[in-house]
């Protein structure tokens, strides 16, 4: 423990030595929602937001500052305060998990080589960033990336291959894991447009599950994938050829039970949409009807003590971020924050309180807003949308 206290002082010194602090934005609308500029100076676009065991907040996410910077940011819960700093340049599609310690790993594609995109990792070692490009023999990484770690913190990394070493096109969804010794990659998923949209969590066997979208127009859907501990065994849960869906904004997570949770974007429908298996079968409700679909956007979603499910989300037509969670049938809502922020949120509950982050584009800042539990469930009074 001792160990673990000291590495947060070092944290929290090197962030403090270079990086802003918090601004106190205001309110939502509902006066309920503790809504704060966690960084003036950034978009915050692709935010990827993780709470450790200590009540402390860790945020990747991507500045628009004219490099892309990939930054961090932490909120010391023992002060009340946000601190940033930058960990890289030219980088996109940001995803963060914490390993035991609560340290921080990123995953991210580096946009900056003349080569083409790559994959890239950074951690923090208690000390300091370490920051390296994973050998994936790929000649270009585009759109999102996913990371979670093993019980050794190892990290395992999902990821949309785009091209060839030679330049040709893979659009494929691969895996990479570090093994203690070397980086090892898997395909998962080697239909054409497989993967643009993924999220990846590991079960209580250590196993990768992952829910991605195939973008291609002849096989578009919602699809899922499983280790096994020998092979992938793949699904199509809503789409596929010949019913062809669009699908954007995949995020997924694995309750305690390991049954899996995901959130998309019906794009034709602008129909914000939640899954899960429910005795054996997958089920699929609709949460909500957007003015219109962002891209490329990202949803996020986090279970409750009791495991319901919570998912935020952006309508980019009316500007609104919102907030919507399931009771019985039927599932209720509200709007978190308006003027067209929201893109690209990420959603964590913490004891009794919801925390999202998300990016505010027309102020050019990354945000927070936080709620008690037992204040956002007031909103059940005005339901959002009843299934069909």
């Amino acid at each position: 423990m001792k160990g673990l206290m000291e590495s947060r002082k070092i944290l929290a010194i090197v962030l403090a030595l270079g990086t802003t602090t918090t601004l106190l934005a205001g309110t939502a609308a509902a006066a309920k929602w503790e809504i704060e500029t966690v960084d003036p100076t950034a978009t915050g676009r692709c935010t990827s937001l993780k709470i450790d065991k200590f009540g402390d907040a860790h945020v990747a996410y991507v500045a628009e500052d004219g490099s892309d910077s990939l930054r961090y940011a932490f909120w010391d819960h023992s002060i009340k305060r946000w601190f940033t700093m930058t960990v890289s340049a030219h980088a996109d599609f940001s995803s963060i998990a914490l390993d035991s310690k609560q340290h921080p790993h990123i995953s991210y594609v580096d946009h900056g080589s003349m080569h083409g995109s790559k994959l890239e990792y950074a951690y923090w070692d208690g000390t300091s960033w370490k920051k390296q490009a994973i050998p994936v023999n790929s000649g270009s990484i585009a759109y999102y990336t996913s990371i979670a770690l093993d019980a050794k913190d190892n990290p395992i990394i999902s990821f949309y291959d785009h091209l060839t070493p030679e330049g040709d096109f893979a659009i494929r969804l691969r895996t990479v894991a570090w093994n203690g010794s070397y980086w090892e990659s898997r395909t998962v998923d080697e239909d054409w447009g497989s993967g643009k949209f993924n999220a990846i969590a590991l079960d209580s066997k250590g196993h990768p599950h992952i829910a991605y979208a195939n973008v291609r127009a002849e096989t578009a859907g919602l699809r899922y994938a499983r280790w096994d501990g020998q092979s992938w065994n793949l699904e199509i849960i809503e789409g596929g050829r010949g019913r062809a869906r669009s699908v954007y904004s995949v995020s997924m997570l694995l309750d305690k039970d390991d049954v899996p949770h995901i959130t998309y974007t019906d794009v034709a429908n602008s129909r914000v949409k939640y899954a899960t298996r429910r005795g054996g079968s997958w089920q699929v409700e609709v949460v909500d009807v957007l003015a219109k679909v962002s891209y490329p956007d990202r949803n996020g979603i986090a279970l409750d003590a009791q495991g319901q499910p919570y998912i935020s989300y952006y309508d980019s037509g009316r500007g609104d971020l919102k907030i919507a969670f399931r009771r019985g049938q039927k599932w209720y809502g509200e709007i978190v924050d308006q003027n067209f922020s929201g893109f690209t949120s990420s959603l964590q509950i913490d004891h009794d309180a919801i925390w999202v982050t998300y990016a505010d584009q027309v102020a050019g800042a990354l945000k927070c807003a936080r709620s008690s539990l037992e204040q956002a469930a007031v909103s059940q009074e005005r339901p959002v949308i009843t299934p069909k």
